[in-house]
């Protein structure tokens, strides 16, 4: 902040102590003002402030969860509910709170027509199913029902070789 240019008349001890005062005081209302704008950003937001936010989104904090996953969900919540409701959409949710591979396949031959299949890596739900659970409930489609295909990797060792057979027969 500038410092305040006072007039003429008024230069002397007293009253530069007197602007010397009023300049801090400034400074810190400034200071305040910066302080709040901070908080509204979600990365930086103290837990009491990012607590607000989320009651403000209609984000609820699962319990266990950490706060940094808590700030992304409270960040991306109109995003996501922008997203809420197709299959695209709820991929790209999972992939912004840090989910590998999701796939959301409507209309699976051999189910009834309103299931919805969610194909994820079975290590990402095993660690996050409370988030999961919690996703689905709030993002998903309220006329459907879901139902997970965990995938898992396997690892197989596999030795090629030449197999040869020859048979005669002579009558």
């Amino acid at each position: 902040m500038d410092k305040p240019v006072l007039p003429s008349w008024l230069d002397q001890e007293d009253v530069s102590e007197l602007a010397r005062i009023a300049n801090d005081f400034w400074q810190k209302v400034e200071q305040q003002f910066y302080w709040w704008l901070e908080q509204l950003h979600d990365e930086n937001a103290q837990e009491q402030i990012l607590t607000l936010l989320a009651f403000e989104r209609d984000i609820k904090r699962l319990p266990g969860e950490e706060l940094s996953l808590f700030g992304k969900r409270v960040k991306y919540a109109l995003t996501n509910a922008q997203d809420a409701g197709f299959s695209l959409g709820m991929e790209r949710i999972f992939k912004r709170l840090g989910f590998g591979y999701v796939a959301f396949n409507e209309r699976v031959a051999g189910y009834d027509w309103d299931m919805i299949e969610v194909q994820m890596l079975e290590s990402e739900y095993a660690s996050q199913e409370p988030l999961v659970q919690e996703l689905i409930a709030q993002y998903g489609r309220t006329c459907r029902r879901y139902f997970l295909s965990a995938l898992t990797t396997v690892q197989t060792v596999e030795r090629l070789a030449v197999i040869e057979f020859d048979k005669e027969v002579v009558f």
